[in-house]
This record gives structure tokens, C-alpha cells and sequence, in this order.
């Protein structure tokens, strides 16, 4: 596989319900996205800023990116459900024409849920942390 991938080819987010743009890499249980905010990107508040509940939105997307890449080769599912957040903490906010780096790395999985720990940044700058529960879902 090529990076960066175009996420809407790994996650079943479509149109303006897609929040990150590009996959940049996977390794292991590991993934980092990235999005670049636009003016009409559909988790800005009306002052320009992402809404601080979009950090754990990007984090979720990823967490699915990082199934679909298994769906691509055949092994997995994109589906993934979000099922808590957990140690969600925030030190900065994202503003339009900002490109942010999402990393998402599962810690432990049992059953089909995972445990993820996840950091939003831009540039040097750590924006947001935290913990996702996420079940992902087999395809039928």
C-alpha cells in the first residue's frame, strides 16, 4: 500500500460527514491521519475554531481508518462503533487553514472492543489526548 490514502476510501463516512482527509501511515496497530480545516469543514464553530468535541470525532475516524486498511487487504472490517471516551483532555484549539496530525494506536483488544490512546496536534503543538472505546463491527 501507497501512502497517503485518501480516507474516504477506508471509512464509510461520505461527503462532509468525512472529517480527515489522508491516512499517512499504518504501522502495526498504529495510524496517523491527517486533515487540513477548511471553512466549511463540518465540525468548526461559528467562530472558526474546531469544536473541542471534534478532537475525539477525528480520533474515531482514524481509529476506523486503521480497520478499513485491513478491509482493503482483505482481512477486517471498517466498521467501528465508538463506545466511550475516557482521560479526554484538551491544551489547545485547532482554526481554519490549520493541518492536524491525528495518531491513534489500539493498547488492548478483547472481544471486538479496543482500547485506543490518541493525540490531536498541529505542528509541535499537542492539542488534545484520551482514551476511545471503540467496537469494531464484522461485516456480514
Amino acid at each position: 500500500m501507497t501512502f497517503p490514502l485518501p480516507a474516504h476510501t477506508l471509512i464509510p463516512h461520505r461527503g462532509g460527514m468525512c472529517c480527515i482527509d489522508n491516512v499517512l501511515s499504518v504501522q502495526g496497530q498504529q495510524v496517523l491521519a491527517s486533515v487540513k480545516l477548511h471553512d466549511r469543514h463540518l465540525l468548526l464553530s461559528e467562530d472558526g475554531t474546531l469544536d473541542r468535541c471534534g478532537f475525539i470525532e477525528l480520533a474515531a475516524q482514524a481509529a476506523c481508518a486503521l480497520k478499513g486498511i485491513e478491509a482493503v487487504a482483505g482481512s477486517g472490517s471498517a466498521t467501528a462503533l465508538l463506545a466511550s471516551v475516557n482521560n479526554f483532555q484538551v491544551s489547545g484549539d485547532a482554526r481554519i487553514g490549520e493541518t492536524l496530525l491525528i495518531s491513534v494506536a489500539i493498547t488492548t483488544e478483547l472481544a471486538g472492543l479496543s482500547l485506543l490512546e490518541f493525540s490531536v496536534a498541529c505542528g509541535p503543538r499537542l492539542l488534545a489526548s484520551g482514551q476511545l472505546k471503540v467496537f469494531y463491527q464484522a461485516d456480514n
